[in-house]
């Protein structure tokens, strides 16, 4: 009896053990957690590289800061990137951090600058937000609604002070810089039993381009549109132009040799004909 309870208390013991262990390696690990959850998240729906330099949050209070935060452009833009976010604070309910849905009070992006390239068909933010879109619908669809990977309720998601650079072609390399509208999302995942790290993504992402769409009314898209078409036929005119020239001065140099050699050979015939007294 006293062996059994003695078994039982040590096995109790041996649990209590492991459960402070877990917690203290989720306490210990959770920058390096959140830094590779954001960069690889973000680089797989967007097929961009997003990269952070650093990330510190306090396990006790739940307070901390995400900075140097970039998104390069998708493949055929000129621009490095496409958004830069000096400083994310963000407040996490410390009592939810070990829980299956994380509870993140608040998340609040302080002047964030996008560049808007145009390109000939659409823009370089249209393009990451269709990735960001697709891809997400694509991954909830191979999840059917299963619980796997962490889940977070965001309460409220914050952009302020935002300015968008909108760079093309015809402007080389000046910018028109416009400022974006503020923006404010609420209860991210709240409805839910939580949001998966893609789907918190997606609705920012659309949000933004939302309101970029509309921050860029008074911009001419259109004609800056049509200046980057015209300069890419531009560009194909003039390698067309200029294969074709070389193929005339090619023709031209064949034609030329092939005239000297019938001379040639000619003028080889009457000599072979005075030699044998023709």
């Amino acid at each position: 009896m006293n062996k059994t309870i003695k078994v039982a208390g040590i096995t109790l013991i041996s649990i209590a053990v492991l459960i402070v262990v877990g917690v203290i390696f989720i306490y210990s690990s959770l920058d390096s957690i959140v830094k590779a959850a954001v960069e690889s998240v973000a680089s797989d729906m967007t097929q961009t590289e997003v990269t952070l330099d650093n990330v510190s949050i306090s396990p006790t209070t739940g307070e901390g800061s995400l900075s140097g935060f970039t998104m390069s452009n998708p493949e055929g833009f000129k621009s490095d990137d496409a958004f830069k976010f000096e400083n994310i604070s963000i407040k996490v309910d410390p009592t939810s951090i070990a829980n299956d849905v994380v509870i993140i009070n608040e998340i609040r992006i302080t002047a964030p600058h996008i560049t808007y390239e145009v390109g000939p068909s659409k823009s370089n933010i249209d393009t990451i937000n269709e990735n960001a879109q697709t891809n997400s619908n694509s991954s909830e669809s191979s999840d059917s609604g299963s619980d796997s990977g962490p889940k977070f309720i965001v309460e409220h998601l914050y952009l302020n002070d935002g300015e968008i650079s909108v760079a093309a072609a015809p402007l080389g390399d000046k910018t028109i810089d416009v400022a974006l509208p503020n923006i404010h999302l609420k209860d991210i995942g709240k409805g839910d039993s939580g949001a998966s790290p893609d789907v918190i993504l997606k609705a920012a992402l659309g949000a933004v381009s939302k309101n970029i769409t509309g921050a860029l009314g008074s911009v001419d898209l259109k004609g800056l549109a049509k200046g980057v078409t015209d300069g890419v036929k531009g560009v194909a005119d003039g390698v067309a132009d200029g294969a074709s020239a070389v193929t005339d001065t090619v023709g031209d140099a064949a034609s030329g040799a092939g005239e000297g050699l019938k001379d040639a050979a000619d003028g080889a015939g009457d000599a072979l004909k005075g030699l044998l007294g023709d």
